[in-house]
């Protein structure tokens, strides 16, 4: 038991680490703003929850997330999702982590074979949720052949078992312009991959923000920012996520240009949002804490 909180100490320090070099620094003044950070974002309830779940399977745990943080969610349109078959889930991406965790609750119900393609580091964390996630490496320093390698072969056995796929095409969470979220620039890879295996996409809008701590950091320094990874999941127990979900669109509709199809997918998935602003169920988000609304689907 020892061995396996020492291990998950390791492993969590190094993806803050990894952020934020800087706190490595011997510097007294550092290591005190390390423990108080460490403090502020929860540091301690995260290597507990870890250890909780170390030995969990992939079922357990994200039954344990639905729980325990996708508590308040509204969905709309799930009659668009194909009950079987493959096709892909292009989403925004406002939030990080939390975004998958919350579609996966949306989803599983219907689609319990789904996958995400998401940041590869969750696996360093959990890797049984090998079957799961669709490994994608963040850091262009870090990437390789063999890490893609990695990628495609996942994919291609998901689409052979006729899964439903998740990703993201911004690849980042959105930034902050002002008091404004704003979706970041999509990569073509989405409808690249919709195109070359024929696969129908699923738009989805995630209406949701992060903490203000979480922008506060964005505003002083982008590495304060990323380290609060953890706390950004964790807190979403108390946020409301709505979720909205378009009719499918074929790849025969998509232009022969990934980026104008790109364009035209993104386009749909913000004019989602804007239709689910002023939403009956929207204005009860705003208004109430909804308890449990996952699921919900009109």
């Amino acid at each position: 038991m020892i061995e396996e909180k020492v291990e998950k100490f390791d492993i969590i320090n190094e993806l803050i680490f990894e952020r934020a070099p800087w706190l490595r620094q011997k510097n007294p003044h550092i290591k005190y703003l390390y423990r108080y950070l460490k403090y502020v974002l929860r540091y301690a309830a995260t290597l507990e929850i870890s250890e909780k779940l170390a030995h969990k399977s992939a079922v357990e745990i994200f039954n344990w997330t639905e729980k325990n943080i996708a508590k308040k969610l509204v969905v709309r349109g799930l009659h668009n999702v194909p009950l079987k078959g493959a096709a892909l889930i292009v989403a925004n991406h406002p939030t990080g982590m939390a975004d998958a965790i919350f579609l996966h609750a949306a989803l599983v119900k219907i689609r319990p074979d789904l996958y995400i393609f998401a940041n590869s580091d969750v696996l360093r964390v959990f890797p049984q949720l090998s079957n799961s996630i669709a490994p994608v490496e963040w850091r262009e320093e870090k990437k390789t052949r063999a890490k893609s390698r990695c990628t495609l072969q996942f994919t291609k056995q998901a689409i052979l078992e006729q899964r439903l796929g998740v990703i993201f095409p911004s690849g980042r969470l959105s930034k902050r312009e002002g008091f404004k979220l704003v979706e970041r620039d999509w990569k073509t890879s989405a409808v690249a991959l919709a195109k070359k295996y024929d696969l129908p996409i699923i738009p989805i809008h995630i209406s949701a923000r992060n903490s203000i701590l979480y922008y506060l950091f964005d505003m002083l320094h982008p590495t304060l920012r990323d380290i609060t990874l953890f706390n950004e999941v964790l807190n979403k127990k108390n946020h409301c996520f709505a979720v909205n979900i378009g009719p499918k669109i074929l790849p025969v509709e998509l232009s022969s240009d990934d980026n104008t199809a790109t364009n035209y997918v993104y386009n749909l998935v913000i004019e989602l949002g804007q239709k689910s602003k002023n939403h009956p169920l929207k204005a009860l988000m705003r208004f109430r804490a909804v308890s449990r609304l996952s699921q919900y689907n009109v």
